[in-house]
């Protein structure tokens, strides 16, 4: 089991430059995070392995369902905490996120239509983004344990992200690889801009919902006082 100190450089509460010092507490954290801090129950984010994500859209022009399963995530360590703003009096922490580069494997079903093109496909999919630039909004609340032990929970997280770049390939079974399929890979590249903008909505709340499960397992286990105390 690792030493709390090891990984985690806390902040006191009245720190008039809460916001810098929490920059420097998550960016310290990379390292651990890339190789999992199995105390706090956090596995490692690179490669980040996610069950499945679930994506409906039912409006606009895309309108579709996505299931992706089997996902790995590389890359995710790389990441770099821009900005934090915070008003802990309502456990509010507001972070800017910058990753490089990431790269995205595994499994999808989709059903719908896309434009006036009809999507009926299923098989691999790889995903690569550059540049990406993500906002995340955590709302928690505190909770004491029956030792009378303080911890953050995490309420609601709110997610939103900007690509600069993005390239994708599936490898369709339910085409069988023929022009189809070809066809597919052509038009989602083509359309890619449009079809992130309209799925932007649906992906944001499935990240969302994961990370904040992911953030849970590590709040419920981390007193608080280890990373934010009173002074």
């Amino acid at each position: 089991m690792k030493d709390a100190t090891e990984y985690i450089l806390p902040c006191k509460r009245n720190d008039v430059n809460i916001n810098k010092c929490l920059i420097n507490t998550f960016n310290h954290l990379r390292p651990y995070l890339k190789d999992g801090i199995s105390d706090i129950d956090v596995p490692s984010i690179d490669p980040l392995v996610i069950d499945n994500l679930v994506m409906e859209n039912g409006r606009g022009p895309v309108r579709v369902k996505a299931i992706f399963f089997n996902i790995t995530t590389l890359g995710a360590s790389n990441y770099t905490v821009s900005a934090i703003k915070t008003n802990l009096d309502k456990y509010i922490i507001e972070l800017g996120i910058i990753l490089p580069k990431v790269e995205v494997r595994g499994e999808y079903d989709v059903d719908g239509n896309v434009l006036l093109f009809p999507i009926k496909s299923k098989g691999d999919f790889v995903a690569l983004f550059t540049n990406v630039e993500g906002v995340g909004k955590i709302f928690g609340k505190e909770i004491t344990n029956e030792a009378g032990v303080k911890f953050m929970k995490v309420d609601k997280l709110l997610v939103d992200f900007r690509l600069k770049k993005s390239r994708f390939r599936i490898k369709d079974i339910v085409n069988h690889g023929n022009l189809i399929g070809e066809a597919m890979n052509q038009f989602i590249n083509a359309n890619s801009k449009e079809i992130i903008k309209e799925m932007k909505p649906a992906a944001s709340a499935a990240i969302a919902s994961h990370f904040k499960s992911f953030l849970n397992r590590a709040f419920v286990k981390l007193p608080m006082q280890v990373w934010l105390p009173d002074s």
